[in-house]
């Protein structure tokens, strides 16, 4: 099942672009859901349709599930209180707190669960970049919080020296609970790798077309990369069409013109995707203005296939991580332990090094092109 995640710059677009994208891949015969994902659902209102425990048919071929979070964390913390016991079998899954960035992890175990192959096409409404970041940055988190208070004892990241430098020394905790933590702890990171996978899911970036839009996207774009997750396409809009005759207009659609070529060619040779202001009452008025949006082309593309992030353990180590329109003043690297710390402006992530290139000073970093390669530094 392809899965293609739409996120952006805060505002209607980003609902809008996926919903147009849904609705022309279902009339050409693609068995799709769209799912809306975070605490505010656009789609609702687009479509007029309620939080729901299930997918909706609205359209043949098209589906849409606008996910309660909240629903889902207590039913399923309810599932799991059978299992446990003393004071923390009391706690009612309606009182377990929403942690943030849990939203992305919660729907898409949902729609594992609910979905399997049903389908052709899965888009996800994921919402502003900020909340999809925040997303993706909480297993490296948690890793960092597991290592400072227990140490890692398995799964990636895995030191016995670690254990030794743990804030809280095993011996005085329960081996069961610490092993859970452990599990879960590496689970997370499974759970974000699996719904990234790169080799069946791709990101379209909606931007708003203004100059401050531009400027949060040459940060946002290629920290998404640095979190693992591929823009194959910037879909420009909602704009207004350039031969608009109204003179009161110009100097706002000659700002959208000049913000869009820039965008273009910032992000080549990724397709820009032109998103009209258009009203949209049915999804018969979404799929055509979908197909005007793509063009010549078709919403289950790929437009492009290069891994976000790379390594290597062989003869020649390296780490090398796409940061497309990244500034080199919005970069900063730093080396903590088996850790390459990777800040593209207000974004950071801890990724796990190399083996190969762990507990060695001797290490070089370097932009090629929209690639940040690390490897060893060549002696002599």
């Amino acid at each position: 099942m392809r899965t293609i995640i739409f996120t952006g710059n805060g505002g209607t677009g980003i609902a809008l672009a996926a919903a147009a994208t849904a609705c022309m891949s279902a009339q050409a015969g693609n068995r799709t859901l769209l799912v809306s994902i975070g605490p505010s659902h656009s789609l609702g209102a687009l479509f007029n349709i309620p939080t729901s425990a299930a997918p909706q048919a609205v359209a043949p071929n098209l589906e849409i599930w606008t996910i309660d979070a909240l629903a889902d964390l207590s039913m399923l913390w309810n599932q799991a209180r059978s299992q446990l016991s003393g004071p923390s079998a009391q706690i009612s899954g309606d009182e377990i707190p929403l942690l943030p960035g849990s939203d992305l992890f919660l729907g898409m175990t949902r729609i594992r669960q609910q979905t399997a192959n049903n389908y052709d096409l899965l888009i996800i409404d994921a919402g502003p970049h900020d909340g999809l970041l925040r997303a993706l940055s909480v297993p490296d988190s948690f890793r960092w919080f597991v290592r400072l208070m227990f140490g890692l004892d398995r799964g990636p990241g895995r030191s016995n020296a670690s254990i030794g430098r743990a804030i809280v020394p095993a011996t005085l905790i329960p081996f069961d609970w610490v092993g859970y933590v452990q599990n879960a702890r590496v689970q997370l990171e499974q759970a974000r790798d699996n719904t990234i996978d790169h080799s069946n899911t791709s990101t379209r970036y909606v931007l708003r077309p203004d100059s401050v839009a531009l400027d949060e996207a040459r940060l946002a774009v290629p920290a998404l990369y640095l979190h693992g997750l591929v823009v194959d396409a910037i879909v420009a809009g909602p704009a207004l069409p350039a031969d608009i005759a109204d003179p009161r207009l110009a100097s706002l659609i000659m700002h959208q013109c000049d913000t869009i070529a820039a965008a273009e060619q910032i992000w080549a040779p990724r397709p820009l995707l032109h998103l009209p202001v258009r009203v949209a009452a049915s999804v018969e008025d979404l799929g055509i203005l979908g197909a005007e949006m793509y063009a010549e082309r078709l919403p289950m593309d790929v437009y492009e296939t290069a891994p976000p992030i790379e390594q290597s353990n062989g003869s020649t180590p390296f780490i090398a991580i796409n940061l497309p329109g990244l500034r080199r003043e919005s970069l900063s690297l730093t080396i903590s332990g088996d850790e390459l710390i990777v800040r593209a402006g207000p974004y950071r992530r801890h990724l796990l090094l190399p083996e190969a290139l762990r507990g060695t000073g001797s290490i070089k970093a370097s932009r090629e092109g929209e690639r940040l390669v690390v490897r060893l530094r060549q002696e002599g």
